[in-house]
């Protein structure tokens, strides 16, 4: 067995980000920038009001003195002529300001009378205007290669009059379940068989984490379709086979690798549960075998697979998603190897997150899962861990 930071760096080491497309910005939130990603227009495009009120020249404002009201602008419209001297347009917030116009007056400061509005005071150049390219000028980058496009990063992208950007290619990750036992999920129970479970959150978790996913179902204990729907699987980016990867008289998923050509890089890791975990390579496709319990299914796809697959997608630095936290009460390692017990998270006083481990611990504790928000991480060498403790934690919200 190897541990957990050694087998994830066999797995991701070597990775390359996928190749390039070009997506509207609608598809764009989540993925990586593979160019950077330049401003087209100036933010704002042109001087505009930041009040509702009237565009004036500061030069002719004082305090009581009535100027004559021009033609007004909406926003959306160009005024039809530059603001003459003595006189004011009224303007909308947002609206272009007429050429020749250096200020705002806001509507609360301004007295009007018939055919005129006078300010409460003379106004300098500039007050209440939003100045062409005061936020950005056209060209600046807003993201750069390598940058997730956060909603945020997507937001200013739009507002910039970007449409389009070149990102990295989803991944396409094919998944394969196998067992005899299997029932569909929400089907009728039948004697001798469970509900299978592990396609569906192979499922949800990869597309979180950006995949494409392409299922092949669920294959009976039969070595000849394991072989078949193992090389049907490996014509994508990622394989993830699930169940079969020991070595019991029904176990095939390892046989049916050897058969496709799939090259071992590790087999078994010091981590509960998933001990069993199985990682090889055929070419460039990346190759998993996780073993059938739920628990075991979720904690290999969440330590091992989504950082591969973002950092496929152009995320260099991708790794587990642990975040810091402290236990409530006492926990430690479960034989020797790093354990990933099912916790309740809630934030501390101080923000904190703290981990409350669920009373039935174990693999095959799906029900304890169903009461947990993650897990809380005790690595393999802690010892006994005391409330208190802080320890790394993975949510699954």
């Amino acid at each position: 067995m190897i541990s957990v930071d050694r087998a994830l760096e066999l797995v991701l080491e070597g990775i390359e980000p996928l190749e390039s497309e070009r997506v509207g910005l609608a598809d764009a939130a989540g993925r990586v920038a593979a160019e950077p990603a330049h401003a087209a227009v100036d933010l704002p495009p042109f001087d505009r009001s930041a009040m509702d009120g009237f565009a004036v020249r500061a030069a002719d404002t004082a305090a009581g003195v009535p100027l004559r009201l021009a033609a007004g602008v909406a926003a959306g419209e160009v005024a039809a002529a530059a603001l003459e001297p003595g006189t004011a347009a009224p303007v909308s917030t947002g609206a272009a300001l007429p050429p020749g116009a250096d200020a705002v007056l806001q509507s609360e400061l301004a007295i009007q009378s018939d055919g005129g509005v006078a300010p409460d005071r003379a106004l300098t150049p500039g007050t209440h205007v939003r100045v062409r390219g005061e936020d950005l000028r056209a060209g600046a980058e807003l993201a750069p290669a390598g940058a997730v496009l956060t909603l945020p990063r997507v937001s200013a992208l739009a507002s910039a009059g970007v449409g389009d950007v070149t990102v990295h290619r989803r991944p396409r990750l094919d998944v394969v379940v196998t067992g005899s036992e299997l029932l569909p999920v929400g089907a009728p129970p039948e004697p001798g068989r469970i509900h299978e479970s592990n396609g569906l959150m192979i499922r949800l978790l990869a597309a979180r984490a950006g995949a494409r996913v392409v299922d092949h179902g669920v294959v009976g204990d039969d070595r000849s379709a394991t072989e078949d729907a193992v090389a049907a699987g490996l014509g994508g980016d990622v394989l993830v086979v699930s169940g079969g990867v020991s070595v019991g008289p029904h176990d095939h998923v390892r046989p049916a690798f050897e058969a496709a050509g799939v090259e071992e890089v590790f087999w078994r890791v010091r981590i509960k549960p998933g001990k069993p975990l199985w990682f090889g390579r055929r070419g460039a496709t990346l190759v998993f075998g996780l073993p059938g319990n739920p628990l075991s299914t979720i904690v290999g796809f969440c330590v091992f697979i989504e950082p591969a697959l973002r950092r496929l997608q152009g995320e260099a630095g991708a790794r587990p998603r642990l975040e810091a936290g402290r236990l409530t009460a006492p926990a430690q390692a479960s034989d020797g190897r790093t354990t990933f017990l099912t916790a309740a998270l809630r934030p501390g006083a101080d923000g904190v997150l703290e981990a409350t481990p669920t009373e039935r611990q174990g693999s095959h504790m799906t029900g304890a899962l169903g009461e947990s928000d993650g897990f809380a991480v005790a690595p393999e060498e802690a010892g006994e861990l005391p409330a208190g403790a802080p320890v790394d934690v993975l949510r699954l919200g």
